[in-house]
């Protein structure tokens, strides 16, 4: 996990350096994605912990989350195979967003 992580810096670091426009398609698709676990999460929270709240947020929004990857695919700053290494630093960060954890790494 940690090489994957690793070997995903590069593209993350693109990622944050230019952050996508909100009128981009990947701006919209990524907005999309994270109204859908803020949304998700809202309503799991009510019966369940936070972190299993989390996890099955990620899980129902993954065809919003698959939207946006694969417009980042298409830009001209990532290709699929960079995409692919960075998601599981995108999808941890998206669920220790939602249980209130902060990351303090370019990750």
């Amino acid at each position: 996990m940690r090489r994957v992580l690793l070997a995903g810096l590069p593209a993350l670091a693109l990622l944050a350096a230019f952050p996508a426009r909100a009128e981009s398609p990947e701006g919209v698709r990524h907005a999309a994605w994270q109204t859908c676990l803020d949304e998700a999460f809202s309503e799991q929270i009510r019966t369940t912990s936070r972190s299993f709240a989390a996890t099955k947020a990620v899980s129902v929004c993954q065809d919003r989350e698959d939207a946006y990857l694969g417009a980042l695919a298409a830009s001209p700053l990532l290709d699929g195979e960079d995409v692919a290494r960075i998601r599981p630093a995108l999808v941890a960060r998206a669920r220790d967003r939602l249980m209130g954890a902060r990351r303090f790494s370019a990750l």
